[in-house]
């Protein structure tokens, strides 16, 4: 009879719950455990039966879980899609630059030189790199270390505006909670929405 009660109680909660998760499944056998005939207990077969439903409904639980971490993701692309991004140069915003990341130089005007001054954020050592009109806009950092950088770009002795792009080397891709990301040369991870350009 009261095994009846329980198998009542059971159907009640499936009416009020579209879907029963692995921790309401496992109470309600340890609740059929509990008020089972001790005259007539559970049969072996029936009772590993219902352990192998417990098991089903803990794997659809963590496939569920699994698909929506991946619908997160996909507005973003699949992971799979951006492993051919490692080792390129990506646009993104900053003045962070570690090994072989390269700063595109873009002067609003004519001008005499562009001053870079590079900072290194463990020893504060300080560089400064000259270009001169003539000389290629683009600078390839190629020393160890993480720097913060610079830009004073001088015409007649007088700062000018100057704008510049960024290129930083992929060393990475993660997935976090906004999605797939890269991880950069400073171990600083981006979601892939903040890249402006992809190079080789």
């Amino acid at each position: 009879m009261e095994v009846q009660q329980v198998s009542s109680t059971t159907t009640d909660q499936t009416t009020k719950t579209p879907s029963l998760g692995k921790d309401q499944f496992l109470q309600i056998l340890i609740t059929q455990l509990k008020y089972q005939n001790p005259l007539e207990p559970l049969k072996p077969d029936e009772f590993l039966s219902q352990l192998s439903q417990l098991t089903s409904v803990e794997q659809l639980t963590n496939i569920a879980k699994n698909t929506e971490e991946l619908n997160k993701s996909a507005g973003q692309g699949y992971i799979a899609d951006w492993l051919s991004a490692v080792g390129k140069k990506v646009g993104v915003e900053g003045n962070v630059l570690t090994k072989g990341d390269e700063i595109v130089l873009k002067p609003q005007s004519d001008f005499d030189e562009i001053i870079l001054t590079f900072k290194d954020l463990n020893t504060g050592n300080v560089k400064e790199v000259r270009l001169t009109k003539g000389q290629p806009l683009a600078y390839t950092y190629n020393e160890e270390g993480n720097v913060g950088v610079g830009i004073t770009p001088l015409k007649d002795g007088k700062v000018i505006n100057c704008g510049a792009e960024l290129f930083r080397v992929v060393r990475g891709i993660q997935t976090g909670e906004s999605g797939v990301q890269i991880v950069l040369g400073d171990g600083q991870a981006l979601p892939v929405t903040a890249i402006t350009k992809i190079r080789e």
